[in-house]
């Protein structure tokens, strides 16, 4: 598939399968010639002239590119970019990254400020236990469990 979209264009191809198929006529031309055949010299002295007429029309050839081309490729560029954050949040440098924006969710920081609070008055442990329990549901089920 990508091979279509960054392959040769539509004039570079007919113009070398143009100089293909004049270098085969020639070779074919010169075993008539010694096979003393004017009629197939003939013919192969055409097929080589419309070879040449072909190639010099490939540069007249528009390359554009099909409607869906742009679409296949603005697609695979969004598959792509969502793989890659779903790679980096999986991998755990999503948190990482957060934590180095500086962006800490609400409930996050409420329960570290009860956290902090706990620390500094001792009767306040139960609040600060349920608030990290309800800002990180993996705490609440391994408190339960």
């Amino acid at each position: 598939m990508l091979a279509l979209l960054v392959g040769c264009s539509a004039p570079e191809r007919i113009a070398s399968n143009a100089g293909d198929i004049r270098t085969l006529a020639e070779s074919s031309r010169s075993r008539f010639v010694g096979h003393d055949d004017p009629v197939g010299v003939a013919e192969q002295t055409e097929i080589i002239e419309k070879a040449a007429a072909i190639s010099v029309d490939a540069t007249l050839v528009d390359p554009r590119s099909p409607a869906w081309q742009g679409t296949l490729e603005l697609a695979l560029w969004a598959g792509l970019a969502i793989a890659l954050c779903v790679i980096v949040w999986q991998t755990g440098l999503g948190t990482m990254l957060r934590g180095l924006v500086g962006w800490i969710p609400q409930r996050q920081r409420s329960a570290a400020k009860l956290l902090r609070e706990a620390v500094d008055n001792p009767n306040q442990i139960r609040e600060a236990a349920a608030a990290v329990r309800t800002a990180d549901p993996l705490i609440n089920a391994a408190w339960k469990g």
